[in-house]
C-alpha cells in the first residue's frame, strides 16, 4: 500500500490527524475508552486516543499551547505506564501547531524523537516520515502486525536511514565503461573527470524529465537518443546534448534560434553554472562520445524509479537526491584518500549542535523577552517580533562553511536544517503574523511561483559556503544543491533560473592561502601583465568592486524578467564575467604575497627529489604557488573574514590522511602487483626497483615526492599553524603531519569569535602526543561542548578498519573549557541523537591536567568509577618522571623497518642475529612468532654506534636483557599493553620499543614487566591508547617504584621470573633473580594462569583498589575469559 501524497497533504494541513492515520495510513479506530487524563502539578491534560494498531496507540494531547519539554516528558512517562508503545501529538487549542513526539527505547536508555508541524508551512519533508507509517495487512505473514513490527515502523518514520548500495555499484561500473567511448581527451584523469561532468548533467536532466519538466516528456532523453540515431550515427553528443546544455538550458526561449527549439523542444531556461562550458571543454575542443555510451547509461537509469520530491515513497528501486548524495560521496571519496562518506545521523547531529544552537543563542540575544533552551522550544513559541528578527536579522546573516565540502553532504544537511526553521517561521506568519510580515510574505509569493523554491534558493545563496581542493567534488556539491532546489517545484512554471553559486562553493586548497590580506603588500605588488585598471586600484577599491558585483549578482538572481530593458540572463552573464576577470587578475598579486611568505619570511625552498643522493634545492616560483591551488580566504570571503570576523558555523569531515609521500600508494597506480597493504618490504622494494627502470615512472615518482617538502615546512613553521607543534617535557614532538590536525586549527582560525564548530575527526585529537597543543588551544580558547567517540565496529565509516575510532567534536570559540560531556567507545551511530543527556559523563579540564600534566591526553572514562580509580592511581609517579634514589626507565627504538631495510637479510647465517618484531612477543614471552629477518652483527653494531664512534667491543643495549613493548596495540584487543623480556643478542625493529637504560637492574626489569602486564595498568593504558603505543603513552603510566626490601617486591619478581624464564636464553637471568635456571620456570598453562591471577591481585592491592573497583576493572575486558576473571578476583580476596 503506497501513500496518497495529495490526500495525506490535505489531511495533515487541516490537522485531521485521526482521519490521516485511519484513512490514509491504514491504522485502526481506537478500542475502548478514548480519553486518557494525565495530571501534572494540578494541571489536567486530556490525552485522546485517535488511532491504534496491535496495542500501539496514537494520542492527541490538546491544550491552549504546546507544553514545555519537561511537561511533555512527564506526560509521555505517565502515558507509557498505561500504554507501552505510543505516539503523542501535542496540539494547540487553535489547531495551528503540532509537535509529534515519540520515544525510542533501547534497554534502559530512551531517546526522544520529535517533529514540529505548523499549519501552512511549506515543503513536504514531514510526509516522508508519514510514508513509513503506512500499514498494509498483506505485508505481514499472520494477520495483524505485532507491537514490535509497529515499533519498527515508528523507528523508520522518525529515525530514517536510507542508502542504496546496489545503484552505486552499477553506477560505478557504468562510469568505468563510459571512458573508452570518449574520444578527443588524451589524459585518462581528464577523461574520468569529464565522464563525471557528463553523468552529472545527465542525472540532473533525468530527474527533470521524470517530473515531466522537459518538453512534457517523461522519457525525454531516451526518445531524443532514438531520434538522433534516426538522423545519423553518433550524433547524440555533438549535435543534441551540446545544443541542449549550452543553448537550451543556458539561453531563454526568446533568444534561441528556431533550429534549437525544433531540435530540443520546449525546455525551460535554467543556467546556474551547471550548463556553462566546462574548463575541460575549453581545453579539448573536439570531444566525441559514441551513442553506445549513452544507451548503456540510460538503460541503467531506466531500471530505477527517479523521484525528485521531498517525499519519497520508500520503493526499493527509487533514486532520489538523498540516494544520489550517497553515490556522489562514495565516488568522490574513493578518489580522495583520507575522505569518507559521512552518515546522515552525524551530519544532522552536527547541524543541531551548531546551526540550531547558534540560532537559539542569537535569538536569545536579540529577543531577550524570551529565553529558549532548544530550537524546538523556540519554534513552538514563535511570535511576530521574533519571526521578524529571524527573517530580517538572523537567518539572512548566518554563514555556514564546510572547508572540506567534498560532494556537499554537510551543506545539504545544513540546508534541510534551515528549511525546518524557515518553515516554522512562515507557518507562524501565515497564522499569527502582523500586517507587515504578511505583506512581506505576500510580496514573496507574488514574485516567486513556489515559496519552497524561494526558501531553498535564499538558503543556498545567503547561508552556504564550501571549499574543496577537488574541483570535481565542488561541481557535484553544486549539483546536489541544485537538485534539492528543483525538488521544491511542483510544476514546470515554478522553476526559476538556478542561482550561480560559484562565489559560495569554490575550489581551492583550504589549508594554504591568505586568511587576511596585507593591504599594503598588495598595493605595492606590481605585475606587467595585470590589467591596467586593476594595477591602478588599491586593494580596498578592488574588494569593493568585486563585492558590489557579487551583491548585484545575488540581487539579480532573484529579479526575474527584464530590468531596464535587460533580460535577467544577460545581466547575470555580464556580472559573472566581470567578477571572474577581477578574481583572475587579483590572484596573481595574492599568490605573489604568499610566495613572499614562503621564501622571504619562512626561508622555504623547493626541494627536487633525486633517484640517488640528496634533493636539489632551488628558489620557489610563482608557478609553484599556483600549483598548490591556494585559496585566499581573506579575498574571496573578505566580508565574512575581515568585516564580520569569521564564519558563524563551521561543520566538516576533513581528510584524515598523513601528509607525506606514500610509496605503495603511488606505485600501485603503475603495477597490479603493488598493494597498499599485505606486501612485505623486500617484495615491494624489488617491484619498486623494477618500475623505476621506466624513465616516465621514475620522473613521475620524483615529481610526486617533490610536492611535499616545501609544503610540510610551511605547515610546521607558519604562524597560521602555530598549534601543530607540541612541546612535551621541554622538547618539540616530531610527528607526521596529518591533514585533520591542520583542519582543526584552520577551522579555529576561520571561525567567528562567537562561532560554533562541529567536526568528524580521528580519536587522536584527544589522545595523541602530537595533538597536545591543539588540546591546549581547545581548552584555553574555546568551550568544548561535546566529545563523542565511536569505534567503527558496526562500519559507521566504510573502508575504515573496524577498530578505528572516530571523534565527533563540537566547540564554540573565544570561551574557556572548564568541563565537557563525553562518551567513549560507542558503537551505534543512533546514540548521537541523545548526546549529551543528563547521565552523560562530564570530565573537567582540571582533572585532565592532573592526570596528564604534560600531554593533556583525555582518558577514555566511561563511568564515574573510572575517574575514581584514576585518581587513586595518580598518587604514584609517572613512569617517565626521572626520580632520584630509585630506578628510572628510558626507552628507544633500534632499527626502522623501512629506512634500515638495506641491512635486513631473509636467511640466518653465521655472524647474523635475529631481528625481533612486535608480533614476536607477548606478555611474559618472546616466542610468540618466528623471526623473518636477520642482521649481520658487525654491520648492525656500526649502525647503532653514534656517528664517528669507534667499535671497541663495548657492551651495547642488544647484548643485555631488555623490556620490549609491542607498539601496535589497540584498546579493543584482548589485551592492549604487551610487554615481554627480550633475550640477549637480538636486534629489534621499530614495532618494538625497548628499554635502553642499563642502570635498570634485572630484578627491577622483571618487577616492571609484571606491573606493566597487569590488568590494572592495561585498564589505564586502554583509556589513552587508540591504535598504537608510543613512548609517551608508556611514560604517562603511574607506576610504584618499588625496590628490593619493599613489601611485595620480591614476591612479584619471583612469580614473574617463573613466567619469563622458561627457555635457556634466560638461564643467566633466572640465576640472578633466584630461581637458578629455566628448568624452574613454569610452562604449564594452568599453573601460569594461577601465577598471573596472583600477580594481578597483588598489583590491585599495591594501588589500594577496593573490591568494587577491582571488579569494575575486570569487567572492562570483554575478551578475557570469565574463568580468568573469577580466579583473579578470588586471588584478590584471599590476599
Amino acid at each position: 500500500m503506497s501513500l496518497n501524497f495529495s490526500r495525506t497533504r490535505d489531511l495533515l494541513s487541516n490537522f485531521q490527524f485521526g482521519e490521516l492515520f485511519i484513512e490514509e495510513l491504514g491504522w485502526s479506530h481506537p478500542r475502548g475508552k478514548k480519553s486518557l487524563p494525565v495530571t501534572i502539578e494540578n494541571q489536567e491534560y486530556n490525552c485522546q486516543r485517535i488511532a491504534e494498531v496491535s496495542g500501539v496507540v496514537v494520542l492527541e494531547v490538546s491544550r491552549e499551547d504546546i507544553p514545555d519539554s519537561q511537561t511533555r516528558q512527564e506526560i509521555q512517562r505517565q502515558v507509557t505506564e498505561r500504554i507501552a508503545e505510543n505516539l503523542l501529538i501535542f496540539v494547540d487549542s487553535k489547531r495551528t501547531r503540532s509537535l509529534w513526539y515519540w520515544v525510542k527505547r533501547e534497554g534502559s536508555k530512551s531517546q526522544i524523537r520529535d517533529h514540529l508541524y505548523i499549519k501552512g508551512q511549506p515543503g513536504d519533508l514531514f510526509l516522508s516520515k508519514l510514508a513509513e507509517l503506512v500499514l498494509d495487512i498483506t505485508d505481514f505473514e499472520e494477520g495483524e502486525p505485532s507491537v514490535v513490527e509497529i515499533a519498527k515502523l515508528l523507528q523508520k518514520g522518525f529515525d530514517i536511514e536510507k542508502i542504496t548500495k546496489k545503484f552505486y555499484q552499477e553506477f560505478q561500473r557504468e562510469h568505468l565503461q563510459f571512458l573508452p567511448f570518449i574520444q578527443g581527451i588524451d589524459r585518462e584523469s581528464d577523461r574520468k573527470w569529464y565522464t563525471s561532468v557528463i553523468l552529472n548533467r545527465l542525472m540532473f536532466v533525468y530527474f527533470l524529465q521524470r517530473k515531466g519538466f522537459i518538453d512534457n516528456d517523461f522519457n525525454y532523453l531516451q526518445n531524443q537518443l532514438q531520434a538522433s540515431q534516426r538522423r545519423g550515427k553518433n550524433l547524440f553528443y555533438r549535435q543534441f546534448l551540446q545544443t541542449l546544455f549550452f543553448q537550451a538550458f543556458a539561453q531563454p526561449e526568446s533568444q534561441r534560434d528556431e533550429t534549437v527549439t525544433a531540435l530540443v523542444g520546449k525546455v525551460k531556461y535554467l543556467n546556474g553554472g551547471l550548463f556553462l562550458q566546462h574548463p575541460l571543454e575549453n581545453i579539448y575542443q573536439n570531444i566525441c562520445i559514441d551513442d553506445q555510451a549513452f544507451e548503456n547509461i540510460l538503460d541503467l537509469f531506466s531500471r530505477y524509479s527517479w523521484n525528485l520530491d521531498d517525499t519519497p515513497g520508500g520503493r526499493d528501486d527509487e533514486i532520489n537526491p538523498d540516494v544520489l548524495g550517497y553515490i556522489f560521496e562514495k565516488y568522490i571519496n574513493q578518489k580522495a584518500f583520507g575522505a569518507y562518506y559521512t552518515r546522515p545521523e552525524i551530519t544532522e547531529y552536527l547541524c543541531d549542535r551548531t546551526i540550531n544552537k547558534w540560532i537559539v543563542e542569537r535569538s536569545n540575544q536579540l529577543y531577550p523577552r524570551k529565553q529558549f533552551a532548544s530550537i524546538s522550544e523556540l519554534l513552538i513559541n514563535l511570535d511576530s517580533p521574533l519571526c521578524e528578527i529571524l527573517i530580517k536579522d538572523i537567518l539572512p546573516q548566518l554563514s555556514i562553511l564546510d572547508p572540506a565540502c567534498g560532494s556537499g553532504a554537510f551543506l545539504v544537511a545544513a540546508m534541510k536544517t534551515l528549511i525546518a526553521i524557515y518553515s516554522g517561521v512562515i507557518g507562524t506568519i501565515e497564522l499569527r503574523g502582523d500586517s507587515k510580515l504578511k505583506q512581506w510574505l505576500a510580496a514573496v509569493r507574488k514574485s516567486h511561483p513556489s515559496l519552497g523554491y524561494y526558501i531553498k534558493k535564499r538558503i543556498i545563496s545567503d547561508n552556504l559556503y564550501g571549499v574543496d581542493i577537488m574541483e570535481e567534488a565542488t561541481e557535484i556539491a553544486k549539483l546536489r544543491l541544485f537538485l534539492a532546489l528543483v525538488a521544491a517545484a511542483q510544476s514546470v512554471t515554478e522553476l526559476e533560473p538556478l542561482p550561480n553559486i560559484d562565489f559560495n562553493i569554490m575550489s581551492g586548497n583550504s589549508l594554504i592561502g591568505l586568511i587576511r590580506v596585507d593591504e599594503k603588500s598588495f598595493n605595492l605588488m606590481g605585475e606587467e601583465n595585470i590589467l591596467q585598471s586593476l594595477t591602478a586600484q588599491n586593494y580596498q577599491a578592488i574588494l569593493a568592486e568585486k563585492n558590489r558585483s557579487i551583491e548585484l549578482y545575488k540581487e539579480h538572481a532573484f529579479q526575474l524578467g527584464e530590468v531596464q530593458g535587460t533580460p535577467q540572463e544577460n545581466r547575470l552573464q555580464m556580472l559573472r564575467n566581470h567578477i571572474e576577470d577581477v578574481n583572475r587578475e587579483s590572484l596573481v598579486k595574492l599568490n605573489q604575497i604568499l610566495l613572499d611568505e614562503f621564501s622571504g619570511k619562512l626561508s622555504i625552498k623547493y626541494e627536487s627529489a633525486q633517484l640517488t643522493g640528496k634533493a636539489k634545492k632551488r628558489l620557489l616560483t610563482l608557478s609553484d604557488m599556483q600549483s598548490l591551488k591556494p585559496f585566499h580566504w581573506g579575498y574571496h570571503f573578505d566580508k565574512l573574514i575581515t568585516e564580520k570576523g569569521g564564519f558563524d558555523v563551521i561543520i566538516t569531515n576533513p581528510p584524515w590522511e598523513v601528509f607525506k609521500p606514500q610509496a605503495k600508494e603511488f606505485f600501485s597506480q603503475h603495477s597490479d602487483l603493488v598493494t597498499k597493504n599485505k606486501m612485505d618490504i623486500k617484495t615491494f622494494e624489488k617491484e619498486q626497483k623494477k618500475l623505476l627502470t621506466n624513465p616516465e615512472i621514475a620522473q613521475a615518482w620524483l615529481d610526486y615526492q617533490s610536492q611535499y617538502p616545501h609544503v610540510s615546512l610551511y605547515f610546521r613553521s607558519s604562524e597560521q599553524y602555530k598549534n601543530q607543534i607540541s612541546i612535551v617535557n621541554g622538547k618539540k614532538q616530531g610527528t607526521d603531519i596529518n591533514l585533520y590536525k591542520l583542519f582543526v586549527e584552520q577551522c579555529f582560525n576561520l571561525l567567528h569569535p562567537q562561532g560554533e564548530c562541529g567536526m568528524v575527526i580521528p580519536s587522536g585529537i584527544y589522545t595523541d602526543l602530537g595533538t597536545k597543543q591543539l588540546r591546549e588551544m581547545l581548552f584555553s580558547q574555546t568551550n568544548v561542548t561535546g566529545l563523542f567517540c565511536f569505534e567503527n565496529r558496526k562500519t559507521i565509516f566504510e573502508n575504515v578498519h573496524r577498530s578505528f575510532k572516530i571523534a565527533i567534536l563540537t566547540f564554540e570559540k573565544n570561551k574557556q573549557t572548564l568541563s565537557f560531556p563525553v562518551e567513549f567507545m560507542r558503537h551505534d551511530v543512533e546514540e548521537l541523537q541523545r548526546f549529551p543527556h543528563k547521565d552523560s559523563l562530564v570530565i573537567s579540564v582540571d582533572l585532565i591536567r592532573k592526570l596528564s600534566p604534560e600531554s593533556l591526553s583525555v582518558m577514555e572514562f566511561k563511568q564515574d568509577i573510572d575517574i575514581q580509580i584514576a585518581e587513586k592511581m595518580s598518587r604514584f609517579p609517572l613512569l617517565g618522571e626521572t626520580l632520584p634514589d630509585t630506578w628510572n626507565l628510558k626507552l628507544t627504538r633500534e632499527f626502522d623497518m623501512t629506512n634500515d631495510s638495506y641491512l635486513f637479510k631473509t636467511e640466518p647465517a653465521k655472524g647474523r642475529l635475529p631481528l625481533y618484531e612486535g608480533k614476536m612477543i607477548h606478555q611474559f614471552t618472546h616466542q610468540y612468532a618466528l623471526p623473518k629477518y636477520w642482521l649481520d652483527e658487525k654491520e648492525a653494531r656500526q649502525a647503532l654506534l653514534k656517528r664517528g664512534e669507534v667499535d671497541k667491543g663495548q657492551i651495547l643495549d642488544y647484548q643485555t636483557y631488555r623490556l620490549g613493548f609491542r607498539s601496535i596495540a589497540r584498546n579493543t584487543d584482548i589485551r592492549t599493553l604487551i610487554v615481554g623480556t627480550i633475550p640477549k643478542n637480538v636486534f629489534c625493529g621499530n614495532s618494538i620499543l625497548v628499554s635502553s637504560d642499563i642502570s635498570l637492574s634485572n630484578t627491577e626489569l622483571i618487577f616492571l614487566e609484571a606491573i606493566l602486564n597487569s590488568l590494572i595498568i592495561d585498564f589505564c593504558a586502554r583509556q589513552k591508547v587508540s591504535a598504537n603505543i608510543n613512548m609517551f603513552y608508556i611514560y604517562q603510566l603511574p607506576i610504584p617504584r618499588l625496590k628490593e626490601g619493599d613489601r611485595y617486591f620480591e614476591e612479584i619478581v619471583e612469580k614473574a621470573a617463573k613466567l619469563i624464564c622458561v627457555s635457556e636464553e634466560f638461564d643467566e637471568l633466572a640465576k640472578e633473580v633466584g630461581i637458578d635456571s629455566h628448568k624452574n620456570g613454569v610452562t604449564e598453562e594452568t599453573e601460569r594462569a594461577k601465577i598471573r591471577a596472583k600477580l594481578d591481585a597483588i598489583v590491585a592491592h599495591l594501588y589500594e583498589l577496593n573490591e568494587i573497583e577491582f571488579q569494575h576493572i575486570l569487567s572492562t575486558f570483554p575478551l578475557v575469559s570469565e574463568s580468568v576473571k573469577i580466579a583473579t578476583l578470588k586471588a584478590y580476596q584471599n590476599l
